[in-house]
């Protein structure tokens, strides 16, 4: 085989690409083991280092492929698709060297191209375009910042991950364990180029991977994190960036991640199932039916609570564990029922043995090559491997139809324009929850949320506000609350919020406290209007206002209260920040003084212990006050660290942060502060939280604290509490980052 084509190969190409393909015969150098396919694209990533290393993860080894350089790879064209085809370098034919390349796609008549490469004369991955006998390659993209993963959009355009940041608070970041440097999806016109380029809201983790869909829209794999969840779920959205929705993930998965999704039909998939770290973008195939069971509406055939999960290679696991013997790992599942008319044929990569952490251990990169799955028989048949590179991302060489273009609701964002979010009726769900803590007990979620009356908005953020490894003793990420907005009497309610930005919700009853914690990111674009059926209504059915044809919120307009600058949004700061109050100002002012562990302390001596396992194999032991809300510092372990934190804070949140290998004995409090859950949380049980007048009680049965001890503390001080717990008990807020950006500033612009 070669590496570069002769001109005699060239001329044979440019037939192929000017004809529409047919099932291939035996040209003396081999027949097509791919069936109806003359041809497939595919790209060679190296790993082999110059000193003869491997680059095995590039030191980032999580379920996403980021910007991994190791130089010596190629955009590859293979004819026939057969071991023995005859192979061409498309970009070692145009000249470039020290090639790495990120994501292809073909055109929709398969004449072109598009690819994500870094090369020797770049810093950068960019987006460029070439035909597939290896002429016309140009430049798409520029700028000092990453574009990568790129795919093809009907009316000439295309879509692609960019980390270029644009927002108020600079580039995203992710304070937890899988990029510093945060990526959205953006778009672009072919014809104008660069300058027409259109960026997509943002989440607090990588949104990546993106796929066309046979309706017009883009698949998207988004890495979820928000509080305890951590996990990578299937979206899609219109190709303007608006109308984000989930299509699978977010129930009954029994995995962790979706990545690398593919269109089969309608509604139907393959994906990788996988850990989210650990498996060099590994996993096993997963065949997910997305479509309604119930649903007569054809505008309502996709919904995420429905939707289930088939595991087309059953002995490979969806874990970070090693499979057994020859089985190994899977990547980049293309369906072939198009040209086969069999959804049991795939195109895939693969590799055997080990595809997970022990291959970083050892320093020897897995083998993946470009194989055929029958996932009925499960045998694969080879198309195409080299030992020493990565061979990946795999396309036949076939035209497909175009999908429609959906038309623009938004066509010239301006990002001081509101989005416009809200629901219909709160009241509407589809979820099988109840609600416990103060007024119910075991309620129905449905019933529950009739006694909602403000919707809190949430927005996150995360370290781009300062060097911080974590926003304290839980998983929750930065917060700030927008406004907490009305909710009309027919359940509706409508807020008018800064664009792009990630959101969650959570509705309120009388007492401030959140009914149910939204685990979700929402986000809209400027001009944008997403009003939801309910709090997670059925994707089966349409929502509608309980009387007339309009929700009273749509008749008095949305709440522009909510549309708030930085400077005025509400973020509960722990300790340490000067120009904002903390949360242990109010611990200062009605607590401190009988809890700080001195004479008048009624739990004054009492203590647990907390025994920590590190990863090096250390035993560190902590003793933990009982209840001690003073300031007076305190070491602990979380989250594979020493940390300083006032007592208040450990002894309030350390309990229900605990995580891995911790144990607690001895005298253990009840969970102070459940994160996420003032209504679960204990300390905020024992002060109680009055309602519409003073005998109007969350808990109607316990008295007020510390007014049963002659104290008072006001309304506000016990909302300061709330919110800090349902928020997430976060310790840091863009006022109190040591070293940050904004720490002691007293305003700030808005987004």
């Amino acid at each position: 085989m070669t590496r570069l084509m002769n001109k005699g190969a060239i001329a044979v190409l440019a037939a192929l690409v000017a004809l529409p393909l047919a099932a291939c015969s035996d040209d003396g150098v081999g027949t097509s083991v791919v069936p109806n396919v003359e041809a497939i694209v595919f790209v060679s990533r190296a790993f082999e280092r110059a000193d003869g290393s491997h680059n095995v993860t590039g030191g980032n080894n999580q379920t996403i492929d980021y910007l991994r350089y190791e130089p010596g790879g190629g955009l590859m064209l293979l004819s026939p698709p057969t071991p023995s085809g005859t192979l061409t370098d498309l970009t070692a034919e145009a000249g470039f060297e020290g090639v790495d390349i990120n994501g292809i796609d073909l055109s929709f008549d398969a004449r072109q191209v598009v690819f994500s490469m870094q090369h020797a004369g770049d810093n950068r991955y960019h987006v460029y375009l070439a035909n597939l006998d290896g002429s016309g390659i140009r430049q798409l993209t520029f700028g000092d910042y990453h574009d990568v993963m790129p795919i093809f959009v009907p009316g000439n355009r295309i879509a692609f991950v960019t980390n270029q940041p644009y927002t108020a608070m600079g580039t995203r970041a992710d304070e937890y364990n899988h990029s510093r440097v945060v990526t959205q999806i953006a778009t672009m016109d072919l014809a104008a180029g660069d300058a027409s380029r259109h960026l997509c809201s943002q989440n607090l983790s990588h949104t990546a991977l993106p796929t066309l869909l046979s309706d017009g829209r883009i698949g998207f794999s988004r890495w979820e994190h928000l509080g305890p969840v951590n996990d990578v779920k299937f979206f899609a959205m219109n190709p303007d960036c608006t109308d984000m929705v989930a299509i699978a993930g977010q129930f009954g998965k029994g995995f962790n991640s979706i990545v690398q999704a593919q269109e089969v039909e309608p509604g139907v998939f393959v994906s990788i199932a996988t850990s989210r770290r650990g498996t060099i973008q590994g996993g096993a195939v997963m065949r997910i039916d997305a479509r309604s069971r119930t649903s007569t509406d054809p505008r309502l055939y996709v919904d995420v609570q429905q939707a289930s999960f088939r595991n087309l290679t059953p002995d490979v696991p969806t874990g970070m564990e090693s499979p057994a013997s020859g089985v190994g790992r899977y990547r980049n599942p293309r369906p072939l029922n198009s040209v086969t008319g069999s959804e049991e044929l795939l195109l895939v990569s693969w590799a055997n043995g080990d595809v997970n952490d022990r291959n970083e251990l050892a320093s020897t990169a897995p083998n993946f090559g470009v194989y055929v799955l029958n996932t009925d028989s499960g045998n694969r048949t080879l198309v195409y491997d080299n030992p020493n590179m990565w061979d990946l991302y795999a396309i036949p060489v076939v035209p497909r139809n175009e999908p429609p273009v959906i038309t623009p609701t938004v066509s010239n964002p301006d990002p001081t324009v509101p989005a416009i979010i809200g629901s219909i009726d709160v009241t509407s769900t589809s979820l099988n929850e109840t609600v416990r803590g103060a007024q119910f007990d075991g309620t129905p979620l449905s019933e529950a949320l009739g006694h909602a009356v403000q919707m809190r908005i949430i927005e996150g953020f995360s370290s781009e506000i300062g060097a911080v490894g974590q926003f304290g003793l839980t998983m929750h990420e930065g917060a700030a609350i927008l406004g907490e907005t009305p909710i009309h009497e027919d359940g509706s309610w409508r807020a008018a919020v800064p664009a792009y930005l990630p959101y969650h919700l959570q509705p309120l009853d009388r007492y401030g406290l959140s009914i149910r914690n939204q685990m979700l990111w929402i986000q809209a674009m400027p001009g944008e209007t997403r009003n939801c059926g309910g709090c997670h209504e059925s994707r089966s059915a349409q929502t509608l206002p309980r009387v007339g044809s309009t929700t009273l919120a749509q008749q008095v307009g949305a709440d522009m209260t909510t549309f708030r600058a930085i400077a005025d949004r509400i973020e509960l700061p722990w300790y340490g920040a000067a120009s904002r109050e903390n949360v242990q100002d109010v611990l200062d002012r009605n607590c401190v003084e009988c809890h700080d562990g001195g004479a008048r302390d009624p739990y004054a001596g009492r203590f647990y212990t907390v025994e920590v396992t590190t990863m090096e194999g250390e035993m560190l032991e902590y003793q933990i006050p009982y209840l001690d809300l003073s300031d007076r510092p305190l070491e602990v372990f979380y989250e594979n660290e020493v940390v300083n934190y006032p007592a208040s804070y450990v002894s309030l949140l350390y309990i229900s942060a605990m995580m891995g290998d911790s144990t607690a004995t001895g005298d253990v409090p009840p969970e102070w502060i459940v994160p996420g859950a003032a209504r679960n949380s204990r300390l905020i049980e024992v002060m109680n939280m009055i309602g519409t007048d003073a005998s109007d009680l969350a808990w109607g049965s316990r008295p007020m604290h510390p007014e049963d001890q002659g104290r008072t503390v006001t309304r506000e001080d016990r909302l300061a509490l709330i919110r800090s717990a349902d928020l997430g008990g976060q310790y840091y807020s863009r006022w109190n980052v040591a070293g940050g950006m904004w720490a002691g500033v007293e305003s700030y612009p808005a987004p």
